[in-house]
């Protein structure tokens, strides 16, 4: 978390700057938002590359193609063929070069292993993945301790709220892309939000003040899609 702060710290005082330069007759002929929208483009780009998220790489791409399309002299392919194309690379560049499990390195209170890898569904590791469609899982155990999580181009239901974790905190790893991807859990249930989001979001529905009993931690990608969480 301290790397992503120090990274968008140095790309605002970048903004900073460009700002302050533009302001004193620089960069003339080129509107400043417009400078300041790709400066956050090409930040997320970085991110993505280090990531190898193919959505974060080339709808960015796509959107400064778009911005600059006139100075390029692309005007005859913005900016819906841009889209596409960015669109169908996603896709064809997602599916052949899948991403393989990562170990996280954790800075939050955990007492066991992270695997790196999960082929199969038992008591305390979960697997579960949805493509080009729509699923609805429940989690049934009194063992859970880390789940693996994956939706592209589709939309995923997890219910945990007959799961119980086996000690006082668990991990759900996310891959959303281009996908809606809702989480229910109990409400006693604390959740912290350690993924990283390139244009979505992660939001917590229906939280009230309860006692907390446990501790959530979701960690991994998302990129152009929504995750919500549900206490009930």
């Amino acid at each position: 978390m301290r790397k992503e702060r120090v990274f968008w710290g140095l790309f605002l005082v970048i903004g900073a700057i460009v700002l302050l330069i533009s302001k004193l007759g620089y960069f003339s002929d080129t509107n400043i938002f417009s400078l300041l929208f790709t400066l956050l483009l090409v930040g997320i780009i970085i991110k993505s590359l280090i990531r190898l998220n193919f959505p974060g790489i080339l709808f960015p791409l796509a959107f400064i193609a778009i911005i600059y399309d006139d100075k390029l002299g692309i005007t005859a392919i913005t900016p819906w063929t841009v889209l596409i194309v960015a669109l169908l690379l996603s896709i064809g560049l997602s599916l052949i070069f899948s991403k393989r499990p990562k170990k996280y390195k954790m800075n939050y209170k955990w007492d066991g292993d992270i695997p790196e890898t999960i082929n199969i569904e038992d008591e305390g590791h979960i697997k579960l993945s949805t493509s080009f469609g729509s699923s609805i899982k429940y989690v049934n155990t009194d063992k859970f301790e880390y789940a693996d999580l994956e939706c592209s181009f589709g939309n995923m239901k997890i219910y945990f709220d007959n799961a119980t974790m086996a000690k006082d905190n668990a991990i759900i790893k996310v891959d959303v892309s281009f996908a809606g991807m809702q989480i229910y859990v109990p409400r006693g249930w604390q959740v912290i939000n350690n993924t990283d989001v390139s244009f979505g979001a992660l939001e917590e529905k229906n939280k009230r003040e309860v006692v907390i009993t446990n501790t959530l931690t979701i960690i991994g990608d998302i990129s152009f899609a929504g995750v919500e969480v549900f206490y009930i």
